[in-house]
């Protein structure tokens, strides 16, 4: 069952509620960044009496703040509009998405369009269609690089750079193309709430998963990929996910009770495997970041890393309950 394109968010009864968390937590955020920024700003004077050269901390936080905003507001009002603002949200992900992830690994023009193309294509077959029919998107868009891959060739060199080139293409579509589209496909699935609630998990479980690395530390996770990451930052973002449901669990009323349970699960782990591939991806590169379009960032895809890996999973977990007829 399709939900309708567009909505009215004052029709929606978790409107409210929603906006009602969401800046009982800015606000706490702010007051809290107040004070870190205040002891830090004390920290600058008594240390060298000087004001520090580029971005001190204290910027880099109020920084990212207002990039937290921005986001909440742009996301947040997405949603709540319906599928086709949601989507339109989505297609400027693709855009901007692959073209930081062609920039990592030198993707020939040409890819990188076949590669947006093809996301927007999905975009408009869940909402044309229903969410069901994402799961058949890679198929369908692997016949498009099949095509480009068997043109004539000019000489034998031609195969490889081809080859190559065609499964980066792909690659960057799977990676910042089919997976940012099953938002959409949640949307049109009837489930803006779950939409909203893994917005506000993956927020959480960054910020739970930093507060948790700095207090708990523990061994690191992954000292070749991330060494900055350990196993107490996975409890802070396991903590962080469960807030996210239980402030959330308005917008939630129709799941059972394991599903939830499984949800923030999902959450968690979606978000460590995202920011561990994006890593992944930084280091094949030799780059520290993605890119410098969310100020106090980086790069598009420093931010979404994990959302990327949450949402399908999410989505397809979202649907265990009818699957298994509970």
């Amino acid at each position: 069952m399709k939900a309708e394109i567009v909505t009215n968010p004052l029709d929606n009864p978790v409107t409210i509620p929603v906006i009602t968390v969401l800046t009982l937590l800015f606000s706490l955020g702010g007051v809290a960044l107040a004070l870190v920024s205040l002891r830090q700003k004390q920290l600058e004077v008594a240390g060298s009496g000087t004001m520090a050269i580029g971005h001190t901390p204290r910027q880099v936080l109020w920084q990212r703040y207002r990039t937290w905003l921005i986001i909440a507001f742009v996301y947040g009002g997405a949603v709540l509009f319906g599928a086709l603002t949601t989507a339109a949200m989505v297609a400027f992900i693709i855009w901007q998405g692959i073209a930081e992830y062609a920039k990592l690994f030198n993707l020939p023009k040409m890819h990188q369009y076949l590669a947006v193309v093809c996301g927007w294509l999905t975009l408009a077959l869940v909402l044309v269609c229903g969410s069901a029919e994402i799961a058949i998107a890679p198929a369908i868009a692997f016949f498009f690089w099949a095509f480009v891959a068997l043109l004539p060739l000019k000489d034998e060199r031609e195969l490889k750079e081809r080859f190559m080139a065609a499964s980066s293409g792909f690659s960057a579509y799977l990676y910042a193309g089919w997976l940012p589209a099953h938002l959409v496909a949640l949307e049109t699935g009837q489930r803006p709430g779950l939409t909203l609630a893994i917005g506000l998990g993956v927020a959480l479980s960054d910020i739970g998963a930093f507060c948790g690395g700095k207090s708990l530390r523990g061994p690191k996770l992954s000292p070749k990929l991330s060494p900055n990451k350990t196993w107490g930052g996975v409890v802070g973002n396991l903590m962080g996910a469960g807030i996210a449901i239980a402030l959330f669990s308005f917008a939630l009323t129709e799941m059972a009770w394991w599903l939830l349970f499984l949800l923030a699960l999902g959450i968690a782990v979606g978000s460590v495997c995202g920011d561990l591939f994006e890593s992944l991806l930084k280091r094949q590169s030799g780059v520290k970041d993605a890119g410098n379009f969310l100020p106090g960032f980086g790069g598009l895809l420093d931010r979404i890393d994990s959302l990327l890996f949450v949402a399908p999973l999410v989505f397809y977990l979202s649907r265990l309950e009818t699957i298994i007829g509970l």
